[in-house]
Order: C-alpha cells, then structure tokens, then sequence
C-alpha cells in the first residue's frame, strides 16, 4: 500500500526514517538523501563527524509537518535547490540545539525555544548544533495577502509564545489524528497564522476571543510542561500565562474546568507518546514523568479513559505503523510540492 492510499483508519499518511545505530556512512547516506531536494548536508568541517539525523513527516490536509532530530552539521541551500523548490513557508519551532548562519541576506541564531519564519524561496547557509525542531510548512498560496517578505525570520515574545504552543500541541496530536481531522487542524493554524502575521491586527495578540484557540495551545503546553507536579493550580497556569483568572476559566468551560482538563491531559500525555514513533520511553518511565504514583494506577487510569492498558495500546499502535502506508522519501517531497 502506498502513502496516497491511506484511509481516515489508518491515520495520517507520514514517513518515518531513523539513522542513529547505523554505521556512520550509511546513516549519512540516508540522511543527505532525505535532505538533497533541499539542503545539502556535509560536516562542520572536513575532520568533524559525519552527519546523521531522524525524521519523522506528516501531511495534514495541504500542511506538511515533521519533527527532526539532528546531529551537528552544515546545511546549505542554494540557488539551484531554490529554483526547484517548492513554494512554501516554514514555521519552525527549536525544541533544542541552536542554529546559526544566514538566510537570504539576513543573520539568524535560533535557540532552544525560537519559532522561526524561514520561506523556501530563500537561500540558506549555516550550523546546526544538535538540535530538535517541529516544522510546519504552508504554502504561500495560504498567505495571500499577509506581507509574508517584510515579515522578520523571528516573532516577537507574545507571538512566538503563541505559535511555539500551538506547533508543540499538533505535533503531540498527529500520531493519533485521523486522516478526515487533518484538514480542519490545518486550517485552524493557518488561521492563527494570519493572525499573527497581519500588522493591520492590534499590536498584543494575546487579546481578543477568535485567538482562544492560541491561548488554549498555550495553557495546553504549560500544563504539559509541569504534569510531574502533584497539582496544577489555576493561579500557576494563569501566572504563567499572563492573563486574568476570569479569562482562564472561561478558555476552561468547554473542558468541564482547569482541573479536569489537567487530569484528561496526564493520560492524553501518556497516550500520544505510546502513539509516537520517535518515543522510547517505558511506560514506567512515562508514569514517573506524568505524576502516577504506580504503573498500575496508571494502567487503571489509562483503561477507564481509553478501554485497553497503556501496554496494549503501544502493541496495537506499534502494529498498525507497520502494516499501514508510511510512505517513502519521495512520498515527503510530492507532499511538499504539492502543497
């Protein structure tokens, strides 16, 4: 079965490619062939380590999303790669690691926590230093209208929060989206984009009810960020937020309440990353991470939320990636250009 047959029970069509463990040639191989439409890839210096990295890509409806975990090395694109390119803007969120080099005409270090706006239409020159980032690539044709070439290669504080939140809520969703869902979470950041990128729009985007969507990513990935704590209060979260008690409860409604929402979000936690195909976590370790005091509350828990345990639920998940379409490196490239 190919990427293009994938059925709403399958889930999202994706590719997956993993090259650590391999030998140090061959991971490079494989590596500098998944990256070559668009970057070439090549070592710090000529004594420095080969180069390797692991990939993970998911099309969802006309967005393509993919995570990567990389070692340190030089990406370059050139003119060539930018005529053949396909159109599209990358919005970047760097989990970790740090990049460091020119894009176009402009200087760009991003860090551990920076959402850049890259278009492929670009040159690019620089390192990447171990890092760990989430792309959301959107066709340009889906920013008509925004002043997409004035916009700088990073946001400001407020909008960066946003959009970091929401990149980290997608990606943490995908591994279980169906197929039928994926358009409406594509249009739903798409929408948040605009926002962000239109200067006619008030200069705090933290106001105004249409970008709830963007604070619930943001309360969303506050609370992710602090499920080993035994509670999450509402003043944490709202503090942490910066916004008002009253605004946080009313986000909260459609929840049945902050604290039930804290409660549903250990075992989404935990769920989503036994869905994950670049977890390795034991479910042990995921119960110690998520606040369960045992294996077994978690496994009651996660059954009364779910109908199966934690460890049936990765067997059954685990199955269904390999017998379902996972596409090929050529896959991720038509999805690109398509796009």
């Amino acid at each position: 079965m190919s990427a293009d047959d994938t059925t709403a029970e399958k889930g999202l069509p994706y590719f997956f490619l993993k090259t650590s463990g391999l030998p140090p040639g061959e991971a490079f191989e494989r590596w500098r062939t998944l990256c070559a439409p668009m970057y070439e890839i090549s070592p710090t210096t000529p004594s420095a380590p080969l180069p390797f990295g692991s990939n993970i890509t998911y099309q969802i409806g006309d967005l393509v999303t993919q995570r990567s975990l990389l070692s340190t090395q030089r990406i370059r694109r050139d003119r060539r790669r930018v005529d053949a390119g396909p159109d599209h803007y990358m919005v970047q969120l760097y989990r970790s690691g740090r990049f460091q080099g020119d894009v176009g005409a402009k200087a760009l270090s991003a860090t551990r926590g920076t959402v850049t706006f890259i278009g492929r239409r670009q040159v690019l020159d620089g390192m990447i230093d171990r890092a760990d980032f989430i792309g959301i690539a959107v066709p340009r044709t889906r920013l008509h209208g925004l002043p997409v070439e004035k916009q700088d290669l990073l946001f400001d504080a407020a909008r960066n929060r946003l959009l970091a939140a929401r990149i980290l809520d997608i990606y943490r969703q995908l591994p279980t989206t169906r197929a039928d869902a994926a358009p409406a979470l594509a249009d739903a950041f798409v929408a948040l984009l605009h926002r962000v990128l239109d200067t006619s729009q008030a200069s705090d985007v933290l106001e105004g009810r249409e970008l709830d969507g963007g604070l619930f990513a943001l309360a969303r990935t506050i609370v992710q960020e602090h499920l080993s704590r035994p509670t999450l209060s509402p003043e944490f979260i709202a503090g942490r937020m910066q916004i008002s008690r009253t605004t946080l409860y009313r986000l909260f409604e459609p929840e049945g309440g902050v604290m039930h929402f804290v409660q549903g979000q250990r075992l989404e936690a935990v769920r989503d990353a036994l869905a994950d195909p670049m977890e390795k976590r034991t479910i042990s370790r995921l119960a110690e991470v998520f606040a369960f005091n045992t294996i077994s509350q978690l496994s009651r828990s996660f059954r009364n939320r779910y109908g199966v345990p934690p460890r049936a639920w990765r067997g059954e998940r685990r199955v269904a990636q390999r017998i379902g379409a996972q596409g090929t490196e050529q896959h991720v490239w038509k999805w690109l250009r398509e796009t």
